[in-house]
């Protein structure tokens, strides 16, 4: 069936076209979703760092949008006492009643805020350091990220999960207690040399001299050094300390481990971060067959413990479809990378359970205003791919945006600059504050389609897309755009519903999310309608069908269940 409708799509136009059976009489059944994937927001410039009426404008917006969960920044340095102090101040480092009373002030008014909009919260105990909880003594160590101790973490991740437990009373109001969080991870990006040093350090060894040189007997062996990495090992000292705090606070607190950067420079050194998986390997004790590391930083390794494993798969300056197996990175495009690898050392021992995959920050920069970004379109489209990337994975719970609003222009750099607009331009409204409108569209309904082509040869077109952020299942049409521009309603088939007559319009699962078979048509444009309502609609970018991906096995693998 092919509808014709115009650009200015309403429910009653829908229903002049002679779609009403399948939207409005309830017959449209919801999709059944293979698995669910929660949205999580973070910015803690406004969450943190701003007037109280502000906050609370903030986390309403966040939640209208279409945000589950916030994700804030619990940071070591910033609420510890003595911060700047070369020796600890006397004080119970496990009692958040002991610390500075305004910083912690500031994070209890982003909770409460939180949730009073409506969405739950996660916590990174994360950067960084006090200067008495690192190893003193090394000059590029401006930022406190010199071998935090272990136990000192442990202690502070304690005071954070006390406080945030459901039963500490809070401190604004005698006869209410501060909102519980349940989700905890554990440091940020320790893969990168900005957040934990050092990355790598040089071990002396020793190798047999190679023959025939003057003065020294063959194989007595001669003094050398060899880089190997350290992160890992601290890292996971670390973990290991907050983990056991955080659980003994609540058994019902789930901590995840990771929150690494997708990628590392080139080159090894103090300077230099590990790429993702080397990193995971090492975290793990492994080498790179998966074979136990014979080393001193793993001799009393035991399984790693958590509850997921968290990531940061940016593809900044590529497609969300990118892939390089040539370099240790894990973007969006390249998730089985890291999903695979973590199977395999539950497999064989290395972790505790199963670990699922949380992509606790994702964003693409926007052009303007970095010029090194990509065009409001292209952002919008690319939401939408990546949410489908990481929605098809079933081990992936959790989808994130990175930045409510732009961080703006470093003003110091010249206009023109690459370091005007150096940090991060990944928001949905600009830093003065007017929204990207067509990749806030794209959050709200991100949308992709491609063609898949099954080992038979038999080919597809498949729709997916997300509704946001109504909860309950929600009314879609998918249009193709036909001769003259003109947009047609296409008929469409949940994606595993053999006999089941195709339908113009469709509810979506109860999380929003759904995905369809259409008729095979190579090269055509599609979009999604939301209909919100008797006159409220939203659209979504316009996707062009490109090149089948081939599948390893058949259409079904599409919608497989997690485990």
């Amino acid at each position: 069936m092919a509808l014709r409708c115009g650009l200015a799509v309403t429910l009653a136009t829908l229903l002049a076209c002679g779609s009403g059976a399948a939207l409005g009489g309830g017959s449209a059944q919801p999709e059944r979703p293979p698995h669910t994937m929660e949205t999580v927001i973070q910015d803690d410039a406004l969450l943190l760092h701003r007037p109280a009426a502000e906050v609370r404008r903030t986390a309403q917006r966040m939640a209208n949008l279409g945000a589950d969960r916030v994700r804030l920044t619990a940071s070591w340095g910033a609420l510890a006492p003595g911060t700047e102090d070369r020796r600890k101040p006397r004080f119970d480092a496990a009692d958040s009643g002991e610390y500075p009373r305004e910083p912690f002030a500031r994070l209890d008014r982003a909770v409460k805020e939180a949730r009073r909009a409506g969405m739950e919260v996660m916590i990174d105990l994360a950067f960084f350091a006090p200067r008495w909880a690192v190893a003193s003594g090394n000059p590029i160590d401006r930022r406190h990220a010199w071998r935090p101790s272990a136990r000192e973490f442990g202690l502070f991740a304690r005071a954070v999960a006390e406080r945030y437990s459901g039963r500490f009373a809070d401190p604004g109001d005698r006869d209410a207690r501060l909102p519980g969080v349940r989700l905890w991870t554990t440091w940020n990006e320790p893969n990168h040399p900005v957040f934990l040093r050092p990355q790598w350090e040089r071990v002396p060894m020793r190798r047999p001299d190679l023959p025939g040189r003057a003065g020294r007997r063959r194989g007595s062996g001669a003094a050398m050094a060899a880089w190997r990495p350290a992160s890992p090992h601290l890292y996971r000292r670390m973990h290991d300390a907050a983990y056991d705090q955080v659980k003994e606070v609540s058994p019902g607190n789930e901590v995840l481990i990771g929150g690494l950067a997708a990628e590392a420079e080139p080159g090894r050194g103090a300077r230099r971060g590990i790429g993702p998986l080397r990193f995971t390997r090492e975290l793990a004790c492994v080498d790179s067959s998966l074979r136990p590391l014979r080393r001193r930083e793993c001799r009393r390794f035991r399984p790693l413990r958590a509850d997921g494993f968290a990531h940061h798969p940016y593809s900044r300056t590529t497609t969300p479809d990118a892939r390089d197996l040539t370099r240790d990175r894990v973007q969006i495009g390249e998730l089985d990378r890291l999903t695979g690898l973590l199977a395999s050392l539950h497999a064989r021992g290395r972790l505790a359970r199963p670990l699922p995959l949380y992509i606790t920050e994702y964003g693409y920069e926007t052009n303007p205003p970095d010029p090194r970004g990509h065009t409001p379109e292209d952002h919008a489209r690319y939401l939408g791919q990546a949410t489908y990337l990481a929605w098809r994975r079933p081990e992936v719970k959790m989808f994130a945006q990175f930045l409510l609003e732009d961080i703006g222009p470093e003003m110091s750099k010249p206009a023109g600059s690459a370091g005007r607009w150096a940090d991060y331009q990944t928001g949905l409204f600009h830093h003065d504050g007017p929204p990207k409108r067509s990749v806030v569209q794209g959050f709200r309904l991100p949308f992709f389609v491609e063609t898949v082509q099954e080992p038979a040869g038999d080919t597809h077109t498949v729709a997916f897309g997300q509704v946001r952020p109504r909860p309950g299942a929600q009314n879609v049409v998918i249009q193709r755009r036909g001769a003259l521009g003109r947009w047609i309603v296409e008929a469409s088939l949940g994606l595993l519903a053999p006999g089941a007559p195709p339908r113009t319009g469709f509810a979506t699962d109860p999380d929003g999310f759904f995905l369809r078979r259409l008729p095979f048509r190579p090269g055509e444009t599609y979009r999604a309608i939301w209909l919100a309502g008797d006159r409220l609609t939203r659209v979504s970018q316009e996707v062009r069908v490109g090149t089948p991906r081939r599948l390893g096995s058949g259409i079904a693998e599409l919608t497989r269940a997690p485990g």
